[in-house]
């Protein structure tokens, strides 16, 4: 019970206006936008000392007496109709009780209300002229069963509706018990719910960026809508796939259905496997996800198909009088279809392999050691063979060492901050340009002495010895404390 008083900088015996002083105090250092954690801390704390001071004053006899203007000296509205006259309660005093009014069918109205309303303003008038609010004590009531019901089932109310609906229920502030932040989710909820009426889907697809001439594109929202109410197929997803820009606006979309990537959050309609899907295949950056993997290995599949008919289109036209040569279309064909596979499954492996080599050394991974020893032993390996036999594969693979020990080097000083924001270029294509360049002129007659592969090799080893020396803490505890 202490911890909450001393996070709130307040004796054990500090009354419940003290409380609420500090709570707010408080809230101008620590808000749930900057640190979330801290203000549920903050939040949990002010409950506590609240409820407990509570106690401690209707316990108190005492404080009914010498405080009978505080909110804890009040009488209850049972008491307030009981026939005799508190001696401290003057004569004239009329008697007031709260009015029965059946809280069911009237937060079921409120809501419903909020649902049909056209503007703020209109659910405003319309709250303003029921009667049963002009209690406190019922609006009061009222408002908890509202918010309770809508946190249970959210409804498709407009972000202007709800804001008058909080406003009028006076809980738009911090200081009316309810998470801010829970209280923001369920408000992106409900807007959510709401652009998705047809009538409001221009709303939705404003928000989503699916614009066309500067209008929203209703139509392309509502084809992205119906896939993603589906069950994921291939066919489908592959046709969407080969559509321009269509696999990122279906991601964009997913993101501001679940607002902002929380799956939990998107509504009863959307196949969440489906949602997912999109969400990690399309997403932004450069992470090559097991999504992404299969929707670029479906692309390069149609496209290799392409080629395989146009090579087959080509034979059947161009043939002579002699016929068709299906074994050597057929053979064409098949080495053409193979090489744009083939072409994509080493750049993907180049991808996951600059992936894998860029992680940072706290994060987990099954065998760390073949990720730390994997660029200079295929860089070692590799320049072993070339001195015996200078094969083209053998400059590849040094070539490639070399690139991934720049990028890892490249990534893990951005990590660090400071000096590393500079290396924030695209340095692969100037890097393959020099090795290049390089080669090229190495086979000139003047400078043929010259040799680029060992010198890369060396330099790849280098920057390896020197990284594994810089994250030396992580390899053995007694090299942490030299």
């Amino acid at each position: 019970m202490n911890w909450a008083f001393e996070l709130l900088g307040l004796r054990p015996d500090a009354e419940a206006a003290d409380v609420k002083r500090a709570y707010a105090r408080l809230l101008r250092t620590t808000r749930p936008d900057e640190d979330a954690e801290a203000f549920q801390r903050l939040h949990a704390a002010y409950k506590t000392a609240l409820a407990h001071a509570n106690r401690k004053a209707a316990a108190s006899p005492a404080a009914s007496i010498s405080a009978p203007h505080t909110e804890a000296a009040r009488p209850s509205p049972a008491l307030t109709a009981a026939p005799a006259t508190p001696p401290s309660t003057p004569a004239h005093a009329p008697n007031v009780s709260v009015p029965v009014v059946a809280m069911g069918p009237l937060t079921g109205a409120v809501i419903q209300a909020a649902v049909d309303a056209q503007n703020g303003n209109a659910l405003l008038r319309w709250l303003q002229s029921r009667a049963e609010f002009w209690s406190i004590q019922v609006k009061s009531q009222a408002a908890q069963v509202v918010l309770q019901r809508l946190f249970q089932q959210p409804q498709a109310i407009s972000a202007e509706c709800m804001d008058t609906l909080l406003q009028f229920f006076d809980l738009n502030h911090v200081l009316s018990g309810v998470n801010p932040v829970a209280l923001q989710n369920l408000r992106m909820r409900q807007r959510t719910l709401w652009e998705l009426v047809p009538q409001n889907h221009h709303e939705l697809a404003r928000r989503a960026g699916l614009m066309r001439n500067g209008r929203p594109d209703v139509l392309l929202l509502r084809k992205n809508l119906a896939l993603l109410e589906r069950t994921l197929h291939w066919i489908g997803a592959t046709r969407a796939a080969m559509q321009s820009d269509r696999a990122r606006s279906l991601a964009n979309l997913v993101r501001v259905l679940s607002n902002n990537g929380r799956i939990d959050d998107l509504p009863p309609s959307i196949d969440r496997p489906h949602a997912t899907f999109w969400l990690r295949a399309a997403t932004a950056g450069a992470q090559l996800t097991r999504e992404r993997f299969i929707l670029n290995s479906l692309r390069a599949s149609v496209f290799a198909l392409i080629t395989v008919l146009v090579v087959v289109g080509v034979g059947v036209l161009s043939a002579g009088s002699d016929g068709v040569n299906w074994r050597e279309m057929a053979r064409v064909s098949g080495v053409l279809g193979g090489s744009v596979l083939g072409l994509w499954l080493l750049l993907a492996g180049c991808w996951w392999f600059d992936q894998w080599q860029g992680m940072p050394e706290s994060a987990p991974t099954r065998w760390p050691w073949l990720r730390r020893l994997a660029i200079p032993a295929v860089c070692a390996s590799s320049l072993a063979v070339y001195s015996i036999n200078q094969a083209t594969l053998t400059q590849l693979l040094i070539s490639l060492c070399f690139i991934f020990s720049i990028r890892k080097l490249r990534r893990r000083l951005i990590d660090a901050g400071g000096i590393g924001k500079r290396f924030d270029i695209p340095l692969t294509p100037i890097i393959w340009v020099g090795i290049m360049t390089i080669s090229v002129l190495s086979r000139m007659h003047s400078i043929s002495d010259i040799s680029l592969m060992p010198v890369l090799a060396l330099l790849t080893l280098a920057i390896s010895i020197a990284d594994l020396w810089r994250h030396r803490a992580y390899l053995h505890p007694k090299l942490a404390r030299n």
